[in-house]
């Protein structure tokens, strides 16, 4: 009984001391669920070209659908694409088209933002709506100065069987040394073109 009482406190003594390591093993294997995200885009119709940028993480709702990507190339960028498909009555698909009520969640986060580009854009019977902007980052760089972020948001609204379905896109790296522009879009706007 007496080892039984002393091995208790031993335990709990080795286990604070070494922490979750006594517990797990330090290799890290999973099942990569990347071919399920990629399923899960291309169901939604919504595939861009992977050389570009990596699908990180798709999340779906009944009227949503988000899609995460990290940039390829330049592996600073970060990308995501917002897929609204409203519901009649309920939302109102001009304030979700509205490329500055999605810019004023982004510029709220970010210090001295700037604004750069404002254009408008139609295409067929569609319309593209994209802001470029700048901001001072977190990250610092070696004289403790904020690095400089740069930007681009746009908002994309269409229609399928006649109801609307609306796109929030944004691209952002820091460190980038000059704005976005209306290419940077193409690879996210591909798949919306093509239906």
């Amino acid at each position: 009984m007496f080892k039984a009482a002393t091995l208790i406190p031993v335990s709990a003594a080795l286990l604070l001391a070494c922490g979750c390591n006594v517990l797990t093993s330090p290799d890290r294997a999973f099942v990569n669920n990347q071919e399920v995200i990629g399923y899960a885009a291309q169901a939604a119709g919504y595939a861009i070209d992977g050389k570009l940028y990596t699908l990180q993480r798709v999340e779906i709702e009944w009227d949503t659908a988000t899609f995460y990507y990290s940039g390829v190339a330049d592996l600073r960028e970060d990308a995501w694409v917002l897929r609204f498909s409203p519901k009649t009555g309920e939302q109102d698909p001009v304030a979700l088209e509205d490329v500055y009520s999605h810019l004023s969640l982004i510029e709220g986060l970010r210090d001295d933002f700037k604004v750069g580009i404002d254009e408008k854009e139609t295409l067929g019977e569609s319309r593209l709506r994209y802001v470029c902007y700048s901001y001072n980052s977190k990250t610092r760089d070696k004289e403790g100065q904020p690095i400089r972020g740069y930007g681009i948001i746009s908002t994309y609204s269409s229609r399928s069987d006649d109801l609307p379905i609306i796109y929030a896109m944004k691209i952002e790296a820091v460190g980038r040394k000059a704005f976005y522009s209306r290419a940077d879009l193409d690879p996210f706007l591909k798949p919306v073109l093509r239906r």
